[in-house]
């Protein structure tokens, strides 16, 4: 079977974790730029040799996947990313290790390989298809791109109808304290001059609905359906860019992550993780302002149709897992 990989055509690619490791590390098998260089794959190469086990572990994933060429493609930095700080500055590489082979193969699972394929493409796998407040159509994707992967493995991304991002999740399901688990690692709203107005006409559209409270309501939801128990979310503290090796991107982190999960219910644990509610929580409709009360019914109307698609989405999907 032929792959393309970094505009490449490969025949065949190597069958094993050591045959990957020898055909990144020489830049015979190339799946993204980066890979073109010779200090990167140097720097690969050491730190494969300093992690051997974890490392090769991570490697038999990729070459054990169903997906191994689009996995490889779409997510071209995951050979080596137990080598970096990731998802939190608060994990070891055993417990990167263990989140990612966990992340995979419970996916891969529960989607079956073609709808998972699906989801690594560029625009991923549809949850939800919507109108808001003025007629504009949204949309609601489950996405996995290398553009976030230093937050997790799979995003949620809200989108307007000329494909501008209005708010994206990131995260990566795991075991954590012995339960299925899963782990915000990045939050963050559209960038640009027009952002702010970009974010308020969609809470408007949304009936006064923060995007940003949409994706994390969406992946409540999507969390219920894939079993897990607990959902965890990284503080300011925690957050990825906090780490030694990347405080000169602190700048990039614009939002306050420790007073959204508050505000979305969060409890703050010893270990530096907000707690989330594994339910969507919502303001009893006699307890709202009686001029905001049709605004609300509304939104509750449209979030309430929301959660139904994306439970048939992947009930649908999880149906054609297990029979098709």
């Amino acid at each position: 079977m032929s792959h393309i990989l970094n505009d490449h055509l490969v025949t065949q690619l190597p069958d094993s974790p050591v045959g990957l490791y020898l055909a990144l590390s020489k830049g015979s098998l190339q799946p993204h730029k980066f890979w073109s260089s010779a200090h990167f794959r140097f720097k690969f190469s050491l730190r494969s040799l300093l992690k051997p086990i974890k490392t090769y572990h991570l490697l038999r994933l990729i070459t054990n996947h169903p997906a191994y060429g689009e996995l490889l493609q779409n997510q071209p930095r995951l050979p080596c990313r137990i080598h970096r700080p990731y998802l939190t500055s608060a994990l070891s590489s055993k417990e990167r290790v263990n989140a990612i082979l966990y992340h995979y193969t419970m996916l891969t699972s529960f989607l079956g390989t073609e709808t998972f394929r699906e989801h690594l493409s560029p625009d991923g796998l549809c949850l939800c298809q919507f109108t808001g407040k003025d007629g504009q159509r949204l949309t609601l994707h489950f996405v996995s791109t290398y553009r976030l992967d230093k937050e997790g493995e799979a995003s949620i991304i809200l989108r307007d109808s000329v494909g501008q991002m209005l708010a994206e999740i990131t995260f990566v399901c795991c075991q954590h304290g012995r339960e299925r688990s899963l782990i915000i690692g990045g939050l963050q709203g559209p960038n640009g001059d027009h952002a702010q107005e970009h974010v308020q006409q969609a809470t408007k559209n949304l009936y006064g609905l923060f995007p940003k409270r949409l994706v994390l309501e969406s992946l409540i939801q999507v969390a219920a359906l894939l079993g897990v128990k607990k959902i965890f979310a990284v503080s300011n503290e925690l957050h990825v860019y906090r780490s030694v090796r990347y405080k000169d991107r602190i700048k990039h982190m614009h939002a306050d992550y420790n007073a959204f999960w508050e505000m979305s219910g969060g409890q703050l644990n010893s270990d530096g993780f907000y707690v989330l509610p594994a339910e969507v929580m919502r303001k009893k409709l006699e307890e709202v302002p009686s001029k905001k009360r049709a605004d609300y019914r509304r939104r509750y109307e449209l979030t309430d149709a929301i959660s139904e698609q994306i439970s048939l989405t992947l009930k649908q999907q999880e149906m054609l897992s297990r029979f098709g």
